[in-house]
């Protein structure tokens, strides 16, 4: 009686381990997934604010040439590691201000378009998924603006 239990004993043990072995396996594949996919979701997150606060930052500029370095600043101020997640840049600028006279139903916008590239430290190849090289994902974002120019009124 007492043989039967001990052998009932080693064969839940080799199970077992099999178990763990097959566990820790799954384990490291989910979080290097969970890695990846909070890498992309910061990088888009950066990406989104960067344009915001460059396209907001160009509508307060009186000059093409004013709004474009204020969007510029803008953008720069974004900090980013730099490796992972790359600093964010303006791949479009266009400031349409219709040369002071826009038509009706129509007002002066600035548009601004940043760009971020997101290195993924684990490569994944399933469901399809394809990458730049070095194992990176592009990110863009537009945002599109008001120009607000204003006037001041002397009392008269």
């Amino acid at each position: 009686m007492r043989i039967r239990a001990q052998r009932q004993q080693t064969r839940c043990s080799g199970m077992s381990f099999a178990e763990v072995a097959a566990t820790a396996f799954f384990v490291i594949v989910f979080c290097a997934l969970g890695v990846d996919i909070a890498l992309l979701i910061f990088g888009a997150s950066v990406n989104d604010a960067a344009c915001r606060n460059g396209a907001r930052a160009a509508a307060q500029g009186s000059t093409s040439a004013k709004a474009s370095a204020l969007a510029t600043a803008a953008v720069n101020a974004t900090k980013t590691d730099g490796y992972f997640i790359s600093q964010p840049t303006i791949t479009l600028f266009n400031y349409n201000d219709f040369g002071g006279n826009p038509p009706p139903n129509d007002t002066p916008y600035v548009q601004v378009r940043t760009q971020v590239s997101v290195r993924l430290p684990a490569p994944i190849f399933f469901f399809g998924a394809s990458f730049n090289g070095g194992n990176s994902m592009i990110f863009q974002q537009i945002y599109s603006y008001p120009i607000i120019k204003t006037k001041i009124l002397m009392p008269g």
